[in-house]
């Protein structure tokens, strides 16, 4: 019952800002409904690679997912920021060797590296890392 409505203007704004900065956006969602969600918010064309629970055989806290989504990407872990709100996410992003970034109830969980109140917070921190 999903729809476009149910991701807000600061959501739409921040994820047009991140693609209009060059960076690559990729899902990684232990879920087998993400292509269907993802189109029914009308969000698809922000990211370029999707990997999802219909891709995996290891839900999070593996991070197999998150894996998947770099590879099509084209990237190496060490070079992305996987943004969570749950531990177990947050779990799978330090077992596979990315920047995890906290939001959520995840912005609490001590093995965050980077807690963040929301999603518009990802620009400033962005900035303040470049390099």
């Amino acid at each position: 019952d999903m729809t476009e409505k149910d991701v807000s203007p600061v959501v739409r704004k921040t994820l047009q800002a991140l693609v209009d900065m060059g960076i690559k956006l990729a899902i990684g969602s232990s879920s087998k409904n993400t292509p269907y969600i993802v189109d029914n918010v009308k969000i698809r064309h922000f990211f370029s690679a999707i990997a999802d629970g219909n891709d995996i055989s290891h839900s999070k806290p593996h991070p197999e997912v998150f894996l998947l989504a770099a590879s099509r990407l084209g990237l190496k872990p060490e070079e992305c920021w996987v943004v969570e709100d749950a531990e177990s996410g947050i779990d799978a992003a330090q077992a596979g060797g990315f920047h995890s970034v906290g939001i959520g109830p995840a912005s609490k969980y001590p093995k965050t590296d980077y807690p963040i109140k929301s999603l518009a917070d990802l620009l400033t921190l962005l900035e303040n890392n470049q390099g």
